[in-house]
């Protein structure tokens, strides 16, 4: 009989044991967590919500996100989950959520409102409806682009050459500048609040589709303002080129020991891989040095011209002929100069080296940073007196003309760089044309 007693004792602790876990499970009460991942600040056309929610304890039954303004509650999304069963709870212990946040789709206006997130996890507490937690953060919806104010006034601009314009703009940005049909340029803002910007027409396109500032605002509205300007052509120039065994020969064998890749067929089939595939390269290269520009002009008046007698000019359309046979086409994006041999170069005007060194095709070079992503470049150098970072006046040696590279004689390949594209250097060269372009457009009277 004690036997008995004992046994049914032992059972029932274990029942009420047993009960009492099961029933602090189920009545937990510990609510979800919800971690932040991305919650904007401004909510405009792009802005999206991004938050983690976890409940380790019976899982989540219900996630929901809403936005409230003006005592209006519009439901962005609301996920539920099914509680599952009494020993296990919700199968749903984590979930990352993520919602677009759009005003328009919502049918949120300019202005102050609230982000809610609220997270129920499958506890039988609170009348059996489980625990919740709440998100909430005060977001301001703007549903305004950027107003765009034109400054500048004279935009006569020629097809491969540069142009200047301001503008103010009426709020803070997250980018702006000038689109030349998709091709951009990025503005930089002055200390006076005015944005400031080098564009130019590309050597081949004779007339763009479309030159217009753009904006995008913090929310992600963008905004397009046209302005006055003038399309002006350019004389087209083409070249013929004769090339030799002999400047094969002179010349391969340094562009192998640099690039080993191009190995493989004849001298005159490795010539043609540097004149389309390592000229496209190094000229990317070129380009891609105006992201490092400074945001403000660097240079003062005209740009120096390196004394001697020209050899080719910007934009030439060249024909490469192999004994008497065309070979190969390509654009030549620079002024060729040629004085005496090793003559000195000095810099155009006043800026910081981006770059120093050997760059295929246009050999020994050297790259001078003048703000607002105008570029100078030397090329063929037969030595260089400067080396990147180094700050350089107007006038100063920054080394000698050369035959490296592709160079077929001794002289200086001088080239103009605005953001992504090439530009004619003669322009540079005018002190009026800069005074009347470029510097008055920078600056213009308010």
């Amino acid at each position: 009989m004690r036997v008995l007693t004992t046994v049914i004792i032992a059972v029932l602790i274990i029942s009420i044991t047993a009960m009492g876990v099961v029933g602090y499970f189920l009545f937990e009460g510990t609510p979800p967590r919800i971690v932040s991942s991305s919650i904007p600040e401004v909510i405009g056309p792009e802005a999206n919500l991004a938050v983690s929610v976890m409940d380790k304890g019976t899982g989540l039954t219900n996630i929901t996100v809403e936005m409230i303004q003006d005592g209006k509650t519009v439901t962005v999304m609301t996920e539920d989950y099914p509680k599952g069963s009494f020993l296990t709870g919700s199968s749903v212990k984590e979930r990352e959520i993520s919602a677009s946040l759009d005003p328009k789709v919502l049918g949120l206006k300019q202005g102050k409102a609230v982000l809610l997130v609220r997270a129920t996890d499958g506890s039988l507490r609170n009348g059996f409806s489980g625990n919740s937690a709440i998100l909430k953060a005060g977001v301001q919806v703007d549903i305004v682009p950027p107003a765009i104010s034109v400054l500048s006034s004279v935009h006569n601009v020629r097809v491969g050459g540069s142009a200047a314009t301001s503008y103010r703009l009426g709020e803070e940005v997250t980018k702006t500048g000038i689109l030349v049909d998709e091709i951009f340029f990025p503005a930089c803002q002055g200390k006076d609040g005015i944005w400031r910007c080098l564009w130019g027409i590309p050597y081949n396109i004779d007339r763009p589709s479309k030159v217009v500032i753009f904006a995008v605002d913090q929310a992600g509205n963008r905004s397009e303002a046209g302005f006055v300007y003038r399309v002006l052509p350019r004389r087209k120039i083409r070249d013929k080129i004769n090339i030799s065994q002999g400047f094969l020969q002179s010349k391969i064998p340094g562009f192998l020991s640099a690039y080993p890749e191009l190995a493989g067929g004849t001298d005159l089939d490795i010539f043609l891989k540097i004149n389309r595939e390592l000229r496209q390269e190094n000229n990317q290269f070129l380009l891609s040095l105006s992201s490092h520009s400074a945001d403000q002009p660097l240079w003062h008046g005209a740009f120096i011209r390196f004394k001697g007698a020209p050899r080719a000019n910007f934009a030439d359309h060249r024909t490469y002929y192999f004994k008497g046979k065309a070979i190969d086409r390509a654009d030549h994006m620079g002024v060729d100069i040629a004085s005496v041999a090793r003559a000195r170069v000095p810099a155009a005007n006043s800026g910081i080296v981006l770059f120093a060194g050997y760059n295929g095709i246009y050999g020994n070079t050297v790259v001078i940073d003048h703000g607002l992503g105008l570029l100078s470049l030397y090329a063929h150098l037969s030595s260089m007196a400067v080396k990147k970072g180094d700050a350089v006046e107007k006038g100063e040696v920054i080394g000698r003309s050369g035959t490296t590279g592709l160079a077929g004689g001794d002289h200086l390949h001088f080239g103009m760089i605005i953001s992504s594209i090439f530009v004619n250097p003669r322009e540079w060269w005018d002190s009026r044309w800069i005074a009347s372009h470029i510097e008055a457009n920078l600056n213009p009277a308010l």
